[in-house]
C-alpha cells in the first residue's frame, strides 16, 4: 500500500473534518421520556438487551467509608474493543476510527478499529454492520499482539469487563480505509492523548497493551526523543521476568486477602440518600453522580437516532501517577484499590484517584493527594481525557503524571507498591490487575 493513500499526515485535521461531515445532537430528558425504557425497581431496555442500572448496597472496611448505597450499570455482555495495526514503511501504524459518542466533552474521538457489544455487532437495534469486525472474530493468518478481558469503571459498572485486542496483519495485506477511519502513527496518537479528549477511553485501555519491551519493538514505533520519554521506553524493558510478576501477584493476593467486600443489589428505590424519580436517579445532597435520559442523533452512526440514560459524574475527577527513577529504572506508584464493581475486589489503580465530589471535603482526600499542588517543573502529562463516551455523561478526568526528583521521599501507605511499566504491562496482559483509569493513563506515556 502506498504511504500517501494509507497515512493520516494531520490528524487533528481529519478529526475536524469527520466532525463537519455529520449532523449530531444529544438532548437531556426525562427519564420516563425514553422510549422502550422501563424504570422500576431497575431501569432497563424493553429488549432485555445492551444494560440495566440497579442499585447496589455495599459493606467494605477498604477507605473511610464502612457502608454504602449506590446505583450502578449492569452491561453482562462482553464488548470487543480492538485495533488493527501493520507496519508501513517499516512503522508501526493503527487503524483508528473517529467516532461520536453523546457522552464526550469533543463529541468526535479517535476510537478503536472495532468498538462494539453483542448487542451492536449483531445489530439488536437494527443498524449498520459493524466495520472490520471479522478481523476480530476470525484469527487466522493474523498474528494476535494483545488479547485480554480487562475490566471497566468499577466504581459506576458492576462487573463489566471487555475484551482488548490488537491485531497485527502482513504488511502486503491491503486494507483501504473507509471515511471514518485513518491510519495514524504511535507518535500521532501520542500528540493527540497529549491535547486531550482526541483519543477515547475504549481506544486508550487497548493502547496500555502496547509494551516498549525489545529494542526492535522499539524502533518500529518511530523516534522517542532523550529525556523522559527514552525513561519512559527503558521503564517498559524493566520487570517482566516471571519471578517479578509472580511477586506483584502474591503482593496482590496478600491486599486482597487483607480486606473485605460485600455487594447485593438492591431495589433502585430502597437507596439511603438517593432519590429515584421520573425526571433522573440522583443522590439527594447532588453528590457523586446522577442517572439522566438523553436523545440522541448522529448520522454517521450504525443507528441515527437512539435514546438511552446516562451516568453523570460530578465534574472535577483526577488520575495521577507519581514516578521516580529508583535503582537506575523509572518506577510508578501504584496503589491496590477496592471498588464496588471490580470481579475479584482489587486491582491496582494509580497513585491518587480523586473523585471530589465524593468527599464531603479537602480532610477526606486520599494519601498523597498533595502531590497534584507539585511544582510544574515536576509534571510530566496533564491532560483531560473522556471516559466511555457511550454509558458517561461529559466524564471528563484530568490525567497528571508527577516525576518527582531523586532521592525526593515519598511516604505511601502500605497499600502502594512502585512498579516499573514492563511489569505493570505484564500484569496488564495477565488479566483483571490494573484499572481502567490505571491504563488509561499508561497508554497516555506511550
Amino acid at each position: 500500500m502506498a504511504l500517501s493513500t494509507a497515512v493520516t499526515p494531520d490528524p487533528d485535521s481529519f478529526l475536524k473534518k469527520r466532525s463537519a461531515s455529520s449532523n449530531y445532537s444529544v438532548e437531556h430528558i426525562p427519564l420516563d421520556d425514553l422510549p422502550n425504557w422501563q424504570l422500576d425497581d431497575r431501569l432497563w431496555h424493553a429488549s432485555g438487551r445492551f444494560f440495566a442500572v440497579e442499585g447496589l448496597s455495599i459493606r467494605t472496611d477498604f477507605g473511610p467509608t464502612p457502608h454504602w448505597c449506590q446505583p450502578i450499570i449492569l452491561q453482562p455482555e462482553i464488548g470487543i474493543l480492538g485495533i488493527i495495526v501493520k507496519r508501513i514503511n517499516g512503522i508501526h501504524h493503527f487503524l483508528m476510527q473517529a467516532k461520536m459518542e453523546p457522552g464526550n466533552s469533543e463529541l468526535v474521538q479517535y476510537a478503536a478499529t472495532v468498538q462494539a457489544t453483542p448487542s451492536n455487532y449483531q445489530r439488536v437495534h437494527g443498524g449498520r454492520p459493524t466495520p472490520y469486525l471479522n478481523y476480530f472474530l476470525e484469527h487466522a493468518g493474523r498474528r494476535i499482539v494483545f488479547d485480554q478481558l480487562l475490566s471497566e469503571h468499577a466504581s459506576w459498572y458492576l462487573h463489566k469487563r471487555n475484551r482488548n485486542m490488537i491485531v497485527e496483519i502482513p504488511e502486503d495485506e491491503d486494507i483501504e480505509p473507509t471515511d471514518d477511519f485513518a491510519w495514524l502513527t504511535l507518535g500521532q496518537l501520542r500528540q493527540q492523548l497529549e491535547q486531550g479528549n482526541r483519543v477515547n477511553m475504549n481506544a486508550r485501555t487497548v493502547l496500555s497493551g502496547i509494551s516498549y519491551a525489545a529494542e526492535d519493538d522499539l524502533d518500529s514505533y518511530g523516534d522517542i526523543e532523550d529525556g523522559f520519554r527514552r525513561q519512559v521506553a527503558e521503564s517498559h524493558g524493566a520487570g517482566r521476568s516471571n519471578p517479578d510478576v509472580l511477586a506483584a501477584m502474591t503482593w496482590l493476593i496478600d491486599q486482597k486477602a487483607k480486606y473485605s467486600l460485600d455487594v447485593r443489589r438492591i431495589s433502585l428505590h430502597d437507596m439511603d440518600e438517593w432519590v429515584c424519580d421520573k425526571d433522573s436517579i440522583r443522590h439527594r445532597e447532588g453528590r457523586y453522580f446522577r442517572i439522566i435520559g438523553q436523545s440522541v442523533t448522529a448520522t454517521s452512526r450504525e443507528v441515527g437516532t437512539w435514546w438511552q440514560p446516562m451516568l453523570e459524574p460530578n465534574r472535577g475527577n483526577i488520575v495521577a501517577l507519581i514516578c521516580q527513577r529508583r535503582s537506575g529504572v523509572l518506577q510508578f506508584l501504584v496503589q491496590a484499590m477496592v471498588q464496588p464493581g471490580l470481579t475479584d475486589r482489587l486491582e491496582l489503580a494509580a497513585t491518587v484517584q480523586l473523585t471530589p465530589g465524593s468527599y464531603r471535603g479537602p480532610e477526606d482526600f486520599p494519601s498523597l493527594a498533595e502531590y497534584l499542588d507539585a511544582p510544574a517543573s515536576w509534571i510530566r502529562l496533564k491532560a483531560v481525557q473522556s471516559e466511555d463516551g457511550g454509558r458517561f455523561s461529559r466524564a471528563d478526568t484530568t490525567h497528571v503524571v508527577v516525576h518527582v526528583p531523586d532521592g525526593h521521599t515519598v511516604n505511601a501507605p502500605d497499600n502502594y507498591r512502585w512498579m516499573p511499566l514492563g511489569l505493570l504491562n505484564r500484569l496488564i496482559h495477565s488479566g483483571y490487575y490494573v484499572n481502567v483509569e490505571a491504563r488509561s493513563l499508561i497508554a497516555c506515556l506511550l
